[in-house]
């Protein structure tokens, strides 16, 4: 059984009052804190770490979900009991959960619900940008956005009391940043009632009522619907004047002639770089302190609004008739902020001055009661050589995309670690847009008979369960004809080895594989009699098998199944292989983009042969594809 983290706060019987956190970590802990009874969500970087470490405290019902969509669901289910309730995901998983969002606050809460949403600005690992933000506007609901860890703590405790309140969702939006940056956490000591591995005490009341029946609040038919909406405009306006009298939102007076409205991350990075400056941090963001607003713009001649992607926040101060405040004019509306376009932003709006000696790597002064202040200078920003990312040594679905890419067969593609089939050298995928797009888009592609060849649409076991059933029930419902390929290995990968339904695992501390389902039987009962199961490292077996399929006229459906190199734990198969001193250099085995393999210039013999280093998993791949039999098996 994993420790309690809360034990690691406790050193020698005294209390560790100061512990450093992730943002993810620092909200998962506000959660302990406030008592929530029930947290779900589905894993998506940068979100992902809330829930396994909330699980660690082994006091609330932790759970991955099939989807967002459900994993929201849920959480409203016990909301409606009573029960204080969280849900994760990142930004794009919102999209999938949005149905039940747009009701649900209408509706609003018992126990209250929080919804944690990580946006990631620059598309770490994401196939886009969206700003968040709208969402509160949108469902006319508060937002919350904390610029480190101690508020990630602060404002989900806080956050969960709001929702209370107010009767309402409570939305806390992070970033890539925030998410994964640590900071100093000040814990309370009474975090728990003193005993190691004991939950945390809600401050809610509403957690002990028994469940009963209110279908005027519940049921959101067009008769109760319009009221509801009507009451979700006016605690618009109770919100409003919370924003401006909570203490949430803060101005912080030092220049009378230069002031920055910032939230987020965008206010740390503000902070640093000009900290001469007036700040009103919004931290309550929606909906926006308008008292507020107006008496910072008031007291300070020149201000500017920084904040990263959309102008959400300059807007909103539009539509208060404030409309000379600039923003976006200097600051991008794609990629993440950092100090460095926050500093060329601030010059270009005149916040800073060039110093007459700078130089080209973009030092900057600042005037302060007419001296000349220099910020600080980090010297040259020196270019990094790009490197395409690319799959594991030993990924079992190596062999599957070089197959696919040699049968050159266009292939609808879906989200998850295996979108690199998408990059060289493979370029086996030809799209990559939502979860479990892959097969309606195959479905649809195939009905354009624009190709001569046969679609596949391929997706991963965890987007299979997440949103690929429903649009393989609908394939078959149809008619279409098309080859699905599920690529089963047995894990959420791409986020970091999460459970699915297909592992039977879940977050619970006594998880077991005992409620393990079965991805072929789910194909078999949706009526698809035509299934190839291949295990992916026998290259000859996997490319026979979809050719098959590929060939065949009718809606059949390839799984593989061997489990991901590297979670639940790195697979060591006990084998290496190396590139034989007869090789040609034909340059074949290369074309699987395999990082165990390189090309090793050799002064004394031309061309250029391959090198297989000592990061070899042994999947044998290579050597099946390399025709002349240049590549053995190291013998011990």
């Amino acid at each position: 059984m994993a420790l309690n983290p809360y034990c690691n706060f406790q050193k020698a019987g005294s209390f560790n009052s100061k512990v450093l956190l992730t943002g993810n970590e620092a909200i998962a802990l506000g959660a302990y804190k406030a008592g929530v009874y029930l947290a779900t969500g589905y894993p998506g970087t940068p979100s992902s770490e809330i829930l396994p470490y909330l699980a660690k405290f082994n006091s609330s019902i932790v759970n991955w979900s099939i989807n967002e969509k459900t994993a929201l669901e849920i959480a409203i289910g016990a909301s409606i009991g009573y029960k204080r309730s969280m849900f994760t995901t990142k930004h794009v998983g919102l999209n999938v959960a949005s149905d039940p969002l747009m009701t649900f606050a209408l509706t609003g809460v018992r126990g209250g619900l929080v919804i944690i949403t990580a946006d990631d600005p620059g598309m770490h690992s994401s196939q886009n940008e969206q700003d968040n933000r709208f969402y509160a506007k949108f469902a006319k609901i508060p937002m919350l956005e904390p610029s480190d860890s101690l508020e990630c703590f602060n404002f989900t405790i806080k956050a969960f009391d709001i929702s209370e309140k107010f009767d309402t969702p409570v939305i806390i939006r992070t970033s890539t940043r925030i998410s994964h940056s640590r900071s100093i956490v000040s814990l309370p000591e009474n975090l728990t009632d003193g005993s190691c591995g004991t939950a945390a005490a809600s401050s809610s009341k509403l957690q002990l009522q028994p469940y009963k029946k209110d279908i005027e609040k519940f049921v959101m038919v067009p008769v109760y619907a319009r009221k509801r909406h009507k009451l979700s405009i006016e605690r618009l306006k109770l919100l409003s004047d919370y924003s401006n009298n909570s203490g949430i939102n803060k101005i912080e007076y030092n220049s009378p002639d230069f002031g920055i409205i910032a939230s987020g991350v965008s206010y740390q990075y503000a902070l640093e770089i000009a900290p001469f400056a007036s700040f009103l941090k919004l931290s309550f963001s929606f909906p926006v302190p308008d008292v507020l607003i107006k008496e910072f713009v008031g007291n300070v001649k020149n201000v500017i609004v920084i904040e990263e992607l959309e102008p959400f926040i300059q807007n909103e101060i539009s539509l208060l008739g404030i409309n000379n405040i600039k923003g976006k004019e200097y600051f991008p509306r794609d990629g993440e902020l950092n100090p460095d376009s926050v500093k060329k932003g601030l010059f270009e709006a005149g916040f800073l001055k060039q110093s007459s000696n700078m130089s080209e790597n973009l030092s900057f002064v600042y005037k302060n009661g007419g001296a000349e202040m220099p910020l600080r200078d980090n010297g040259k920003i020196l270019e990094t050589p790009q490197r395409l990312p690319a799959l594991c040594s030993g990924c079992p679905h190596s062999s599957v995309f070089y197959a696919l890419k040699k049968l050159r067969v266009p292939v609808m593609g879906d989200i998850g670690c295996y979108t690199l089939g998408a990059l060289p050298p493979l370029g086996a995928m030809d799209s990559c847009i939502s979860m479990g797009l892959a097969f309606g888009a195959a479905q649809g592609l195939s009905l354009t008979k624009s190709s001569p060849k046969k679609t596949a649409g391929i997706m991963g076991d965890s987007t299979f369960f997440h949103s690929g059933i429903a649009s393989l029930i609908d394939a078959k419902y149809n008619n279409a004809i098309f080859t699905a390929i599920i690529l089963d290995n047995s894990t959420t990968a791409m986020t970091g080895g999460q459970g699915h339904p297909g592992t039977g695992k879940n977050l619970s501390l006594n998880s077991t594989a005992s409620n393990k389902i079965d991805i072929k039987k789910i194909v078999e009962a949706i009526g698809i009699d035509e299934i190839y199961t291949i295990d992916p490292y026998d290259y000859n077996e996997t490319f026979d098998a979809l050719k098959k399929a590929l060939n065949s006229e009718k809606l059949n459906v390839v799984i593989t199944n061997r489990p991901c190199v590297l979670y639940p734990e790195k697979i060591n198969s006990g084998k290496k292989f190396k590139v034989l001193g007869s090789c040609i250099g034909c340059d074949l085995c290369m074309q699987i983009g395999c990082p165990s393999i390189f090309l090793s210039p050799d002064s004394a013999n031309a061309p250029s042969r391959p090198f297989i280093d000592d990061s070899c998993a042994g999947c044998s791949i290579c050597r099946d594809i390399c025709i002349f039999n240049f590549i053995e098996e190291i013998k011990s």
